[in-house]
């Protein structure tokens, strides 16, 4: 009995648990049931329940017409109670009354659902009257366009001769200096020529004529280096008659003996060079052995230089070094001039004559195009618009703002000047816009004023009224430049915004400036 009791207070206990449990809240709420085609609507679902629930949202959230722009995460709010809310912004592009249907929503895998909306959704009127309209047009396929790839061919090939040019300088002065560490001294010049002599194969009377050619000539280079003796256009006994008289004067402490030896080579050179005599190959081995032993018996013979002598032999060396110094400068010169002159020519085929002066020598809204630009919110209507520098606000009469940067003298003018009128502009106004725009630029100088008007839309899809064309003005010096002018009317956020910008004709940097800030322009609509 007791355990059947205990059994049922426990089934109590555990139904009132459960039946205690609140069944979830959901409340639906738009911030508005009348809409335009596009506009938004903030659809905000709130489910309150006691206790933290698993909740799955439906894949099709909306039925059609209505889409979703944007759907935000759902956030937890824990209170007394435990919060959850998501939020969506939906529109619809179909004009009528539509009933908009809550999402399906699984709380802890039971569904639920709520109430339905009614919103209406408003056509937009188009003024068929005032608005040009034109068919749609069909796509036309535009070939790939490959005009200037012989630019960029051009422009490589510039480059690999400016780095060619650079790599061959460079290895040109590191091999003069090379060339001059290692530069050897006659008499080891003259010993390894002489080597070189042992390889010849001598078998005919042209053979020993050539090695004995060969000989002479080596020893008679080395004593014009060396000696400083006028060796190569002397006969034998012209040249053994200098050496003694160097011998004789002590300027070349040399023996008889070597003297008497080097003579009987040369003699026996004359033979072989005009009697066309043959010695045999011992005999020429000999002969150049003989050699050998003068040139090393005349380098011990030569005295130590003088300091005068050192002094000179410096001065000769620093001037030769200058000379060499010299020429590498001016090819290094003469590199660089041809290499910068072909880097001009390749830019001006790339870039254009313009562009390549205008970088070179520079020019003030090339500068202004290419600095990084301010965008800022100006008036009581808001406009936002970048620009070179911040326009800064001028006086004006009554409630209207007006915001300027630079003057009509400069290259580039901009004002924007706010009205505070919401009155829409009719056909009959278009003519007195005009004209105040007219006298506006003749208040600034203007003259010979040219005018053109068109419909447009910017980028960001505001209609604008443009007024363009050009005049003449006479600057402070008195000389006259033909300047454009573009005015752009918008009619936005409660009030009317003109933007006027003032630049040189012939100026095409300006006229990009003055693109670049009528691309900028951005309405966020109150």
């Amino acid at each position: 009995m007791d355990k059947l009791r205990s059994i049922v207070v426990v089934f109590l206990c555990v139904s009132f648990q459960i039946f205690s449990q609140q069944k979830p809240v959901i409340i639906l709420e738009v911030d508005t049931t009348t809409i335009k085609v596009g506009e938004q609507i903030n659809y905000k679902i709130e489910i309150n329940t006691d206790t933290i629930v698993d909740i799955q949202w439906g894949e099709k959230k909306f039925l059609l017409p209505f889409e979703i722009i944007e759907e935000f995460e759902t956030d937890t709010i824990k209170e007394e109670t435990v919060k959850f809310v998501k939020n969506f912004s939906i529109t619809s592009f179909e004009p009528g009354s539509f009933i908009l249907k809550s999402p399906k929503i699984s709380i802890d895998n039971r569904l639920n659902y709520s109430d339905s909306i009614l919103i209406e959704v408003l056509n937009v009127k188009v003024d068929t009257v005032s608005k040009k309209f034109f068919d749609i047009k069909n796509i036309i396929e535009v070939k790939k366009n490959n005009d200037g790839w012989w630019k960029i061919f051009l422009a490589l090939i510039g480059i690999f001769i400016l780095l060619y040019l650079v790599y061959k300088i460079y290895k040109k002065i590191l091999n003069s200096n090379k060339e001059e560490e290692k530069l050897p001294i006659p008499i080891e010049k003259a010993i390894i020529a002489l080597k070189l002599l042992e390889s010849k194969d001598l078998k005919e009377q042209l053979d020993y004529k050539e090695y004995y050619s060969k000989l002479t000539e080596i020893v008679k280079n080395y004593l014009e280096e060396d000696v400083s003796l006028d060796a190569l256009e002397s006969t034998t006994d012209e040249l053994i008659n200098k050496l003694e008289l160097l011998k004789d004067s002590g300027k070349l402490s040399i023996n008889q003996e070597t003297i008497e030896k080097f003579k009987s080579v040369l003699k026996t050179a004359d033979l072989v060079k005009f009697a066309k005599s043959n010695p045999g190959v011992e005999m020429a081995s000999l002969d150049k052995k003989i050699l050998e032993k003068v040139l090393l018996d005349t380098k011990d013979a030569i005295p130590d230089p003088t300091e005068e002598e050192l002094l000179k032999s410096k001065k000769y060396f620093e001037m030769i070094k200058k000379e060499k110094r010299k020429k590498v400068v001016k090819k290094v010169v003469l590199g660089l001039l041809f290499s910068i002159i072909i880097t001009f020519i390749v830019s001006v085929s790339f870039f254009g004559w313009k562009n390549v002066s205008d970088t070179i020598i520079g020019t003030p809204t090339k500068s202004i195009l290419n600095e990084t630009w301010v965008e800022s919110t100006y008036g009581a209507h808001p406009i936002i618009i970048s620009t070179p520098n911040v326009l800064k606000r001028i006086k004006s009469e009554g409630i209207n703002q007006i915001f300027q940067w630079s003057s009509i003298e400069e290259m580039f003018f901009i004002s924007i000047k706010i009205i505070s009128d919401n009155e829409k502009t009719n056909q009959q106004d278009i003519q007195l816009i005009i004209d105040e725009l007219i006298l506006e630029l003749k208040g600034k100088g203007a003259t010979n004023i040219l005018t053109k008007q068109q419909d447009i839309f910017i980028d960001q899809g505001q209609p604008a009224f443009k007024i363009f064309g050009s005049f003449d003005y006479l600057d402070q010096n008195g000389s006259q430049t033909r300047k454009e002018y573009i005015s752009l009317k918008f009619q936005e956020n409660n009030g009317k915004q003109i933007v006027l910008m003032i630049f040189n004709r012939d100026d095409s940097y300006a006229r990009q400036i003055a693109e670049k800030v009528e691309k900028s322009i951005i309405f966020k609509i109150e």
